[in-house]
Order: C-alpha cells, then sequence, then structure tokens
C-alpha cells in the first residue's frame, strides 16, 4: 500500500513536472528542482523513472512539424475562395479578397466586411439559404446590448466543407461587422 503511494506521489511530481516544463518559455530552476527531486524518489524506490526530457523533446518536435504543415498550407499558391454551399449575402460589402489565416491550429478561408442588416437579419437570411442536406446551427447572443449571431452550415458530405458567420454589432454602431470562415482540411504531417 505505501509503495503504491509513493508510486502515486511519483507519478503526480512527474506530471506536474513535464506540464510545468512543457508551458515553460524559459528555463525554470523551480522545473529543473522537481525533475531531480523525482529522479532521487524513483532511485530510492528502484523505480524506473521516464526520461521526461527525451518526450518533451519529441513533442517539440511533433508541434514544430504541425507548424511546418501549417505554414506550407497557409502560403500555398492558388485561388482562396469560400466552398460553393456559402449563401450569398444581400447588402454584405467585403473589406478586400478572401484570405488564409491560421486560427486554433487550423488554416482557415476568411472573408471580413460590413453590413447595414442587423445580426439577426443576416442571421435569418443563412438559416433560410439551408437545406434538408445541411447540418445547421445557429446561436444568438447579446452581452452589453452588443448582438452578435454565429451560424454553422456543414453538409452531410463533409467533403465539400463547412462555413461559418458571425455578425456583430453593438448598440451605437449603424452597421454589422461581418466574417465568413471556412476551415481548409488539416494538413498531413510527415
Amino acid at each position: 500500500m505505501k509503495s503504491n503511494f509513493a508510486a502515486l506521489c511519483l507519478f503526480l511530481l512527474a506530471a506536474l513536472a513535464l506540464s510545468r516544463f512543457a508551458n515553460a518559455q524559459e528555463p525554470d530552476t523551480d522545473v529543473a528542482k522537481i525533475l531531480k527531486d523525482a529522479e532521487e524518489q524513483s532511485r530510492k524506490m528502484n523505480l524506473q523513472m521516464p526520461n521526461l526530457k527525451e518526450q518533451l523533446a519529441e513533442i517539440e518536435k511533433d508541434e514544430a512539424n504541425e507548424k511546418t504543415a501549417l505554414q506550407k498550407q497557409l502560403n500555398a499558391p492558388g485561388p482562396i475562395a469560400l466552398p460553393a454551399l456559402t449563401p450569398a449575402l444581400t447588402q454584405f460589402t467585403p473589406a478586400g479578397p478572401a484570405t488564409r489565416k491560421i486560427i486554433d491550429e487550423q488554416v482557415r478561408i476568411i472573408v471580413t466586411g460590413t453590413s447595414p442588416l442587423t445580426p439577426a437579419e443576416l442571421g435569418d437570411a443563412w438559416e433560410a439559404a439551408k437545406d434538408d442536406k445541411m447540418s445547421f446551427g445557429r446561436s444568438n447572443n447579446s452581452i452589453n446590448d452588443t448582438k452578435t449571431v454565429i451560424i454553422n452550415l456543414q453538409p452531410q458530405d463533409t467533403a465539400l466543407g463547412e462555413v461559418r458567420l458571425e455578425a456583430t454589432r453593438s448598440p451605437k454602431e449603424k452597421i454589422t461587422r461581418v466574417t465568413i470562415t471556412s476551415p481548409l482540411p488539416k494538413p498531413e504531417v510527415d
């Protein structure tokens, strides 16, 4: 029983050290001390301590590979356009052409702009464009009288893509800020 408790404590110390070590931007003397203490305790109990430095190096290598793949996808040549399933918005003025941007570790196509319509009217227009072969989600939010409508459309055939509309208007504004995004498929990591 005592050895199980000691092993559990050792494991928790190692997990704590690894999580703090993985999130650190600079070398942390506390992490080094925790690792050293954990190694000493494991030697006293004749337990094999996992090599956290090797595991951390592997995690960093995987993250670097993912970042490289995303950057390659972001800079890939070719046309940039929202999927064909994107409903048209009346009275929408784009702020520029569609662009690619990395958001939440995924490359997305983004179009931003404005509309004189309210977020609810824009949401209703997109909701009217859906059909039976699409999954649909709508969120109507109001925080301090700032209205936001978020709509996600995704066809059952996921190869056709998905689109998201986010329309926001504060009480003092006469226009609605609109962002339309569509994720690109995750790139393959070598």
